[in-house]
């Protein structure tokens, strides 16, 4: 019997007055069967009594709280209690407000083919969510062993570089390790795309279940229950398969990577997104947004310290003290026009995760060399502009006033060209002078630095 599990005897039968507060018993139910919990251990960790929970799972509408309270009792893994939570709260709406009971006028032929359609899109529906719950499930576990992969490549080619005469076998690991960091970005960019596709499956989902809520008044009463079981990863995913072979881990993450940007193009197109603007896009505006901001805040930094380091030289004081002020400003400015929000945050996130959850994540800068090469020769460019803003300053003091026709468009000029240039031509010519050099000088340096080449991958900043 299906209680027999979660009460150590059989559920007693279900005194439900509605449809609607049966389905909500028999889920709550399941829940509790599903994850081995009893009636005494459920009171033993709430605070209600277990007369008051047999009853509110005999069919008797209990209130929200409870609902809630149970499925946080019940349910530990985060992901799937938001899931459980969202199923049950529908539930518990449905019964706590039943519909009116049918008329018999009312046109039953026509509200049970809605109630079909409706049924049939959320099943869809349904199985597309499950996909993308195996997808996420998949592409975590992937970062999970992308990053012992990566601590154990760090490992032996620390030990590599102790060993005189192992130079081919370092540059092998080396190789791996670099790779393998590259994978390890795009495992996470990919895990946080399927979680995104997710949760708009789900909200489409639940607007659904609320459209069948209504349509089967006329009809009886139809469940589907969205709730996620453990899955059992495939055979290449397991941790020792996965670990043994180095080569064999990375062409499986390669594999996997690309079948899975396949799977979630094909799935995105039929999951409609919660609002006309999509939560990526309006996320990627606004940190556009910010680093435009950033930059612009960056090079008047660098001009206004500029300027008040000439004119406090020039008419106040030569202190080193008060010289020091506007020096930093400028020092500030240069640390802002380079877009430092990205390293800051892969540098601080696996700190914070070791003193916080005790995980131990490497440090990746996912950095390429054009985008860094771009992100550099913004400053020649800031320069540029502080120069012209201290003529111009100049000119007021000691030149014809002709002059700031020249020097206040120049410095503005600049200035735009600072926040919103690419400097693509210049790129394109150094960025392979600095990808080979970097290959030959990569054996030599040392420690694990040597290995945290950027990789060849898109950031948020490029798009």
């Amino acid at each position: 019997m299906a209680g027999a599990k979660g009460r150590g005897r059989g559920w007693r039968p279900l005194r439900a007055q509605t449809h609607q507060a049966a389905e909500l018993a028999t889920f709550l139910r399941a829940l509790m069967d599903e994850h081995g919990i009893t009636v005494r251990a459920l009171a033993e960790a709430t605070r209600w009594g277990k007369s008051t929970i047999s009853d509110n799972l005999d069919g008797r509408v209990p209130s929200k709280q409870f609902v809630t309270g149970l499925v946080q009792a019940v349910v530990r893994e985060p992901r799937k209690r938001d899931i459980d939570l969202k199923q049950a709260w529908a539930l518990w709406e449905a019964a706590d407000k039943p519909p009116a009971p049918p008329s018999p006028h009312s046109g039953a032929s026509g509200g049970a083919l809605a109630v079909r359609a409706t049924q049939e899109e959320l099943i869809s529906l349904t199985r597309q969510t499950l996909d993308l719950e195996r997808e996420r499930a998949g592409t975590h576990q992937l970062v999970l062993l992308l990053m012992r992969l990566v601590s154990t490549l760090q490992t032996e080619v620390a030990h590599a570089r102790e060993v005189p005469d192992a130079r081919a076998k370092l540059k092998a690991l080396e190789d791996q390790l670099h790779t393998a960091q590259v994978d390890l970005e795009r495992a996470r960019q990919a895990r946080e795309e399927a979680e995104l596709l997710a949760d708009r499956a789900q909200q489409q989902s639940t607007a659904l279940q609320e459209e069948l809520a209504q349509l089967r008044a006329a009809a009886p009463p139809i469940t589907i229950a969205f709730r996620l079981g453990p899955q059992d990863l495939p055979a290449e995913l397991q941790e020792e398969y996965f670990l043994a072979d180095p080569d064999r881990a990375l062409r499986t993450a390669e594999a996997m990577l690309v079948k899975g940007a396949e799977h979630r193009s094909e799935l995105e197109g039929s999951i409609a997104p919660a609002d006309p603007w999509q939560a990526r896009q309006v996320g990627e505006g606004w940190l556009l947004v910010a680093l435009v901001l950033g930059r612009v805040l960056g090079c008047l930094l660098m001009m206004v310290g500029a300027s008040l380091h000439y004119a406090l030289k020039t008419w106040v004081t030569s202190s080193t003290v008060w010289l020091g002020f506007p020096d930093l400003l400028v020092l500030v400015g240069i640390a802002l026009l380079y877009d430092p929000w990205d390293i800051v945050w892969d540098t601080a996130r696996p700190l914070l995760l070791r003193l916080i959850g005790d995980r131990d994540e490497p440090v990746v800068w996912p950095l390429t060399v054009e985008e860094a090469l771009t992100r550099a020769l913004r400053l020649p460019w800031a320069v540029a502009a502080a120069t012209a803003t201290v003529l111009s300053l100049a000119t007021v003091s000691w030149w014809s006033l002709w002059l700031l026709a020249a020097t206040v468009p120049a410095a503005l000029g600049t200035m735009a060209y600072t926040v919103l240039g690419r400097n693509r031509p210049v790129v394109a010519l150094v960025a392979p002078v600095l990808s080979s050099g970097l290959a030959v000088l990569r054996p030599l340096l040392p420690g694990p630095a040597a290995t945290g080449a950027m990789p060849s991958q898109t950031t948020a900043t490029e798009r």
